[in-house]
């Protein structure tokens, strides 16, 4: 039986989210952020999953967004991770017993170098702890963003090389249905037990234990999605029905943080939005990839950032785990994020050619700010050549559905996932630009000659490509204001603690310049504040 320390209970921090504060709805985001749990019993049952007598220890790790986790400490030693969703992380059950079977695939079947799971629960009703666990491996490492920058480039190619590894098994494993991943015994109603995937020699692999299920991806339940009864299939008719489900029953529109909303500039309506979705649908039998590889779906880490990426502290040019598996989809491959996140690239197109950026002559006689700026970017520059280089010639699928990503159809498809929430001004500018390339694009599947599936009359082109400049205008504003703000600058709504009030400071003084340069009447002020998506 294990034994108690001491009432974990009674630290408060262990329950809510401590990482930062809000600067946006500060009240709502820290609700959603807090759980109320059992900490004794989950240390107790951290022990017990690892025949220990009992946890000595519980430090609590800085808050993610979505789950709160903590590092509990064995009488021998050992340590091990318990992992607590927040109430946004997901609809309940589904959410954390999706992961746990991903992991168990991920680790077991494909051998990639994921947490084992030592105990956990779905059903928060149904344990003694009182909230759904994981309870598993502490990797070993230190997460990747604390070497990246102090890594040589071709230390950083090293890297790549794992990650494309990865990343191939990722494209091998083809499975004939799309949703999440899933114990078999944790569906209500599981589909038949047909195979579950094709290997990489296309060989059908029955695995009766797993089946794939609805879907947990965050677009499902975010910005009010969650309250939503909808088919969770997802199949692309349900991600438009999702969407116009969400327009038509969530009484307001997500405030954006990477775009100015307002008078005089871009102003989202439901009749926009509608319109948007409306086409989408219609647009979807002629724009769906064809090709058999894009059939099925596949399994893909979506966020592969710096911090779910561990290396050894020693030799950091070797992955020791990648961590944070929560809302695994199993989705076509033009649905995926196909670059790891901790790229941040930002320069140049780089085209087909991926022709190895150089150095500009004079760079040596270039004032020292700006010859930094050139070799800073010349790296970056170089560094995604590499990346594209080695997947174009290791996993050409994925390089060839990424570059379908940058189309006219492949940004069409992007955008109509989260038309409730962002992107219809664009969406409905592409659909303008489709409509001219229509019957000579061969990626449109249109066999029998069908005219454009969307009537737009003149008046609504002449709109559709203004909305997209105010659009691309408050895109522009935003982007100039985070660039002004630099560190300061609350990312996902986030600051620390002792940059609050500084922050919030400084975000009141930047909507009065906003307002001043626009010349705002005091009504269109008060327009401007109920789109602002920073508290005042």
């Amino acid at each position: 039986m294990a034994d108690q320390v001491q009432d974990w209970n009674q630290k408060p921090e262990f329950f809510e989210f401590t990482r930062g504060r809000f600067v946006s709805d500060e009240a709502a985001q820290v609700v959603c952020r807090r759980v109320h749990f059992d900490m004794n019993e989950l240390a107790k049952t951290a022990a017990l999953s690892m025949s220990a007598r009992r946890c000595i220890d519980v430090e609590k790790c800085p808050d993610r967004l979505y789950n709160k986790a903590f590092i509990f400490t064995l009488e021998d030693g050992r340590q091990i991770v318990g992992k607590v969703p927040n109430p946004i992380a997901g609809l309940p059950h589904f959410t954390t017993a999706s992961e746990v079977a991903t992991l168990d695939f991920l680790r077991n079947v494909l051998h990639l170098p994921v947490p084992q799971v030592y105990a956990w629960s779905s059903r928060s009703d149904s344990t003694p702890v009182g909230a759904e666990y994981i309870l598993m491996e502490k990797i070993q490492g230190v997460p990747l963003r604390e070497k990246w920058q102090h890594l040589a480039p071709r230390d950083k190619v090293k890297l790549f090389f794992q990650i494309d590894r990865y990343q191939q098994k990722w494209t091998s494993t083809r499975f004939p249905k799309i949703g999440s991943l899933y114990y078999r015994r944790d569906l209500l109603s599981p589909p038949p037990d047909d195979y579950l995937f094709q290997n990489n020699q296309m060989e059908p692999i029955s695995m009766s234990e797993f089946a794939v299920g609805p879907a947990v991806g965050r677009e499902w339940v975010e910005h009010g999605r969650q309250s939503l009864v909808c088919d969770r299939g997802p199949f692309r008719r349900a991600v438009g029905s999702r969407e116009i489900q969400a327009l038509d029953q969530i009484k307001s529109f997500p405030k954006l943080d990477v775009m100015i909303c307002g008078p005089k500039l871009y102003v989202p309506t439901k009749n926009k939005k509608l319109s948007a979705l409306q086409a989408s649908q219609a647009l979807l039998p002629f724009i769906l990839p064809q090709q058999p590889e894009h059939q099925f779906g596949y399994l893909w880490h979506n966020d592969l950032h710096d911090e779910n990426i561990f290396v050894d502290p020693q030799n950091p040019t070797t992955i020791t785990g990648i961590i944070d598996w929560q809302s695994t989809q199993i989705l076509p491959l033009y649905d995926h994020i196909l670059e790891p996140c901790f790229l941040e690239y930002s320069g140049p197109e780089l085209g087909d050619a991926l022709t190895r950026p150089e150095l500009p002559p004079n760079v040596n006689s270039l004032p020292l700010q700006e010859r930094k700026e050139v070799t800073r970017s010349y790296i970056e520059q170089s560094l995604m050549v590499a990346w594209r280089r080695l997947i174009k010639n290791n996993n050409p699928l994925q390089y060839s559905t990424l570059q379908f990503g940058n189309t006219t159809l492949g940004n069409l498809l992007s955008l109509g996932r989260r038309l409730f929430s962002l992107g219809e001004a664009h969406f409905l500018s592409l659909l303008l630009d489709l409509k001219n390339e229509w019957r000579t694009n061969p990626a449109v599947h249109n066999p029998t000659g069908l005219d454009f599936p969307v009537l737009i009359s003149e008046s609504d082109a002449v709109t559709i490509k203004e909305d997209e400049r105010l659009a691309d205008e408050g895109i522009r504003m935003m982007s100039y204001t985070a660039r002004e703000f630099g560190d300061l600058w609350p990312n996902k709504g986030l600051i620390q603690h002792d940059q609050y009030e500084r922050a919030k400071s400084e975000l009141r003084d930047a909507k009065n310049n906003l307002s001043s340069y626009l010349q705002l009447s005091s009504s269109e002020q008060e327009e401007l504040d109920r789109y602002w998506p920073f508290d005042s």
